[in-house]
């Protein structure tokens, strides 16, 4: 049996109110569901993690409403112990080890994750899975020529979309996230004067945060009705690297470095990771589908709060922030001169 860490201190017991399992519960992803679902106060979390006693666990483990769970998207019987009586799962998938990209690493989490949902859907308890994807082109043929981990993404949605579990299904494809600008690489970090990026400067690039996915996961299993069925690509920005450059050039004002837009070079790209070159080139070529305007739409209907760039660079441009703590420093030694 699969070892629970008891969390206590809980306004509401998990008797009380429907489980959603979260898997990856520790990364960006599923960081940001377990906190939008635990605010919420209408599910109870159990946060699948194989190191339950990390850091990132023991801090979501503090949270209202959640359990930590030990679990491991290799490990089935892990799998089907986490997922016992749960209402609702949120699936996600990773290529990524230490050393880099294993498309087969992937594939086997996912073969893992369907069997194991289908195992707790013919129990009849199961009501819902979302499974987090990769953002889909809209122009024909723009699926073709792909990166492997996206591909790799959208292999394991047409497995589900053979299976029963697609009649409880809901699809998530997020774009690029803006967190991908906090890089500490040579030549890919934003500076003083640079914000650095992976394509090139006039081609257009739909992003959005991390912290989305938890507003739209949360929204999936809050209105099921709405959502299981859907397959939808999502972002929260459209915008080429200069227009990316002038947003923050705005945020940082007038009196500060003038910033450009610079693309990493692609030789530094393929060296780090082939696929994120192959990636790069895809967007340039044929980019993200995501309908924005339907999904602000979407957006209001279900109370989800898109993210701009701009308020998200508030939060997290080094630059901004010394600037502001700066500005703070001036005020308070002017009040007290």
């Amino acid at each position: 049996m699969t070892k629970r860490i008891k969390i206590i201190n809980k306004e509401k017991s998990q008797d009380s109110l429907p489980i959603i399992v979260v898997t990856m519960a520790t990364s960006r992803q599923g960081r940001s569901l377990v906190k939008k679902i635990s605010e919420s106060g209408k599910f109870f979390v159990r946060a699948m993690t194989r190191r339950p006693t990390s850091k990132e666990a023991k801090l979501l483990g503090s949270m209202t409403n959640v359990e930590i769970v030990k679990g491991d998207l290799l490990d089935f019987d892990s799998l089907k112990t986490s997922f016992e009586d749960a209402y609702g799962i949120f699936g996600n998938t990773t290529p990524t080890k230490e050393w880099g990209m294993d498309l087969s690493y992937e594939k086997a989490q996912g073969i893992n994750l369907i069997k194991a949902v289908e195992k707790q859907f013919e129990k009849g308890k199961l009501k819902h899975f979302v499974f987090s994807s990769i953002c889909k082109s809209s122009v024909p043929n723009g699926n073709n020529n792909a990166p492997g981990h996206f591909s790799n993404k959208w292999e394991i949605e047409d497995v589900i979309s053979q299976r029963d579990i697609s009649k409880i299904t809901t699809i998530l494809r997020p774009s690029s996230y803006y967190e991908n600008f906090l890089n500490f690489l040579p030549y890919t970090k934003i500076t003083e004067t640079v914000l650095p990026g992976v394509v090139k400067a006039s081609s257009t690039w739909q992003t959005l945060s991390v912290e989305d996915i938890g507003e739209w996961g949360y929204a999936a299993f809050k209105n099921p009705t709405k959502f299981i069925g859907v397959s939808l690509n999502l972002a929260s920005e459209q915008m080429n690297g200069i227009e990316m450059a002038e947003v923050l050039q705005k945020l940082r004002g007038s009196r500060t470095k003038v910033i450009k837009y610079k693309m990493i070079p692609r030789i530094l790209i393929n060296l780090i990771e082939k696929d994120i070159g192959v990636m790069a080139t895809w967007i340039e070529q044929k980019g993200y589908g995501a309908d924005i305007k339907y999904l602000r739409q979407l957006a209001y209907d279900f109370d989800i709060k898109m993210t701009s760039f701009s308020s998200w660079l508030k939060n997290n441009d080094p630059v901004y922030t010394q600037l502001k703590s700066k500005s703070k420093l001036k005020s308070y030694q002017y009040h007290i001169t």
